[in-house]
């Protein structure tokens, strides 16, 4: 019986595809995930297009990441590799903060925000306070009056001028 070189072919295709198929899926896989750099285990890191076995050791040595930046910062990996794969990895710190809003402030009766006893995250809900202005803020209480930010140097006046309405200083 003959057969016809067409279906050869298809034979032939049909009987590779299962062994190239799942390889292919897995790096696709791979690939369009977020792998989170503190969790992942080596063969997911060496799953990942981008990440060989010397990177891979090297994520898992320097381990924990607060930010996915710090592959480069900490001579992890050199910054033409990492942007490369950047949007795909993240450690579970940076996932977490970037899912959860920020909570606004908690006003009083009169609808501002004391700075002698708002929290952390209060504070670092205002427009233009960060980390470092609201640890300053923390530390140099208490406050007569609002203006003391501006006035003992704990926050620059263009950023007092945006939250001034919003906060006062209860003694």
């Amino acid at each position: 019986m003959r057969h016809h070189p067409l279906m050869l072919s298809v034979f032939a295709l049909l009987a590779v595809t299962p062994v190239i198929a799942p390889r292919h899926a897995a790096t696709v896989a791979a690939q369009t995930e977020t792998l989170d750099l503190n969790t992942a285990t080596k063969e997911q890191l060496l799953a990942f297009k981008g990440i060989g076995q010397v990177y891979a050791d090297r994520i898992i040595n320097g381990r924990p990441f607060k930010m996915r930046s710090e592959l480069v910062s900490r001579k992890i990996m050199p910054a033409t590799a990492y942007l490369k794969i950047k949007a795909g990895l993240l450690p579970k710190a940076e996932m977490e903060v970037s899912a959860e809003p920020m909570a606004a402030p908690t006003p009083d009766a009169s609808g501002r925000l004391d700075i002698n006893s708002a929290t952390k995250d209060q504070l670092l809900a205002f427009p233009g306070i960060g980390q470092v202005y609201a640890d300053k803020i923390i530390q140099g209480r208490p406050y007569k009056m609002r203006s003391d930010l501006v006035r003992r140097k704990v926050l620059p006046a263009n950023v007092y001028a945006k939250i001034k309405d919003q906060i006062i200083a209860k003694q």
